[in-house]
């Protein structure tokens, strides 16, 4: 509509009383987009880049955004046997439907992989989901978070190889390497149960 004004005085923007005027003439318009706020639609939040926006309100999950670190950037642990992420899990990047046609969306989340440790498995900026309920299995697909020394957000991924009262065994595809990891040193164990591109599970 902000071009059928002129030029030198669109603002990109409506007054209060032509939103007011549309409302009346487009009410099922309106309805549908109070739904999710401000947010994206689910089908465009599936595609999109990760973005900061309102959590809509229901049948949907968090998607959070990790980054690779790099041995000789943080000398952590593990670092030079598996590839470590760092992700910011307090903020979700986007938003996506639940799967499965679920109803308890507090149950899953998702995450962007990426790095290539788990290829050809996962690659780059796939998205893969989450179970926070489900105890992971041995011989399946992982999400592990560390226990940062200095508070940090740390997690790898893997096959779950081994588990006994003291250690996990995990695997990362790409090269072929199977660590063990003391339990002192995990969080978290979460079985990967989707992996999603752009056009779908």
């Amino acid at each position: 509509m902000t071009r059928i004004y002129p030029v030198p005085s669109v603002d990109y923007s409506l007054s209060a009383r032509s939103i007011a005027k549309f409302k009346t003439a487009f009410p099922d318009d309106f309805m549908a987009a109070s739904e999710y706020g401000d947010s994206p639609t689910p089908s465009s939040i599936v595609k999109e880049r990760a973005t900061p926006f309102a959590a809509p309100s229901h049948n949907v999950i968090p998607v959070y955004g990790t980054a690779l670190l790099f041995p000789e950037e943080n000398g952590l642990p593990l670092s030079k046997e598996l590839e470590l992420w760092e992700g910011d899990f307090s903020r979700p990047a986007a938003y996506m439907p639940i799967p499965f046609a679920q109803t308890d969306p507090e149950r899953y989340f998702a995450i962007y992989i990426p790095s290539e440790a788990m290829e050809p498995r996962f690659r780059a900026g796939e998205r893969v989901i989450m179970d926070r309920i489900k105890p992971a299995s041995i011989d399946t697909d992982v999400l592990v978070q560390l226990r940062g020394d200095k508070g940090q957000s740390l997690w790898t991924v893997g096959r779950l190889r081994m588990r006994d009262r003291n250690l996990i065994g995990l695997t990362q595809y790409r090269d072929g390497i199977t660590v063990s990891i003391h339990r002192s040193k995990i969080a978290h164990i979460f079985p990967i149960i989707a992996m999603l591109d752009d056009d779908g599970i």
